[in-house]
């Protein structure tokens, strides 16, 4: 996995998106730390000058670090990192060439996971310590005293390899790019999406909400939520298993991709799935999941109670079902593997 050859093919292959997760950490955590650092500064100018009371806060701070907007970007510029690094060669039948290599198939996939890890994990400590250091020589550094290390910087780094390690792990089910992207935002959100979809499902049927936000869905449907750990940092003993999950997350993924990746199928190359046993379960899944969608949407739509509200449902429901059916039978038999060049 780390030879140079290897990296050098990575690189190639995902130089563009390398470094747009670099712009996208400058103007997170440098800039944002001078231009929140302004800001505040403005506020307090102004409450002298008017006359009222400004107290600058620590989420100021915790923002510059974590959460918000970078965790959006951040999933968005892993998942096309990592289709870049597996999905294209599909598309353009690249690893063709890549298997050739007198190199493991195990060692092709740690090689790209090390460099997307390395990538994600250098630009972050660089561009992190610059934002630290602008925010902490300000007149509210003493605002980073309320905050630990973990919860600033370890924490979210974590959560953006872990959804790094699963597109990757995605990619190596996936038959091409758009489908591994496609199937990465999917599967991402997939527990909190399903369960909201069957309790809109027994809401429209007359039952009550079987989950409370403080309840089932934080502490269990979340925690089984890819994406829901770039949002949710934390420093305190009590709550500090998220890391232990995501630990625990990312070595399972890394040892998932790896077998899956030795099995690779590349007759099936350019196609929706390259495994052809899952078509049936995502044909059903498919259908069953818009089908839902559609129930929950058009019941929405009306306030209305009772057999009204049921009726409406299930037009959406059988609508989009029908609908989905006929798409997913036309994805899955799709092959989009173009001429590499």
């Amino acid at each position: 996995m780390f030879h140079k050859a290897l990296w050098m093919q990575n690189y190639k292959q995902s130089k563009l998106m390398v470094w747009v997760i670099f712009v996208i950490m400058l103007f997170h955590f440098p800039f944002n730390a001078m231009t929140t650092v302004a800001n505040m500064e403005e506020q307090i100018r102004l409450s002298v000058l008017h006359s009222y009371d400004y107290t600058p806060s620590g989420l100021h701070a915790a923002n510059i670090f974590n959460g918000g907007a970078l965790s959006l970007m951040m999933i968005v510029s892993t998942i096309i990192l990592a289709s870049l690094l597996i999905g294209v060669e599909r598309n353009t039948r690249r690893n063709d060439f890549t298997f050739s290599l007198p190199f493991k198939r195990r060692d092709l996939f740690l090689a790209k996971w090390l460099f997307g890890t390395l990538v994600i994990a250098s630009f972050h400590l660089f561009h992190f310590t610059l934002g630290y250091v602008v925010f902490s020589f300000s007149d509210f550094g003493y605002l980073l005293n309320e905050y630990g290390m973990i919860e600033l910087y370890l924490s979210p780094l974590l959560s953006f390899i872990l959804v790094f390690s699963f597109a990757l792990f995605i990619g190596t089910v996936a038959g091409e790019m758009i489908s591994q992207v496609v199937l990465s935002f999917i599967f991402g959100i997939f527990p909190t999406g399903f369960f909201m979809l069957i309790t809109g499902f027994f809401y429209a049927h007359g039952g009550r909400a079987i989950y409370t936000y403080q309840g089932i869905e934080d502490e269990l449907v979340a925690r089984l939520t890819v994406f829901s750990y770039p949002f949710v940092h934390t420093d305190t003993a009590e709550q500090g298993y998220p890391l232990i999950l995501m630990i625990i997350g990312i070595m399972v993924l890394i040892y998932a991709g790896t077998a899956l990746y030795n099995r690779s199928r590349v007759e099936h190359n350019g196609e929706f799935l390259l495994i052809k046993e899952l078509h049936p379960v995502f044909l059903v899944g498919i259908v069953i999941c818009f089908a839902l969608l559609g129930g929950f949407i058009t019941s929405g739509l009306f306030s209305w109670s009772g057999s009204f509200r049921l009726g409406m449902y299930w037009i959406g429901y059988l609508t989009f079902g029908l609908f989905s059916y006929l798409i997913a039978k036309r994805l899955l038999s799709m092959n989009l593997t173009v001429r590499n060049r």
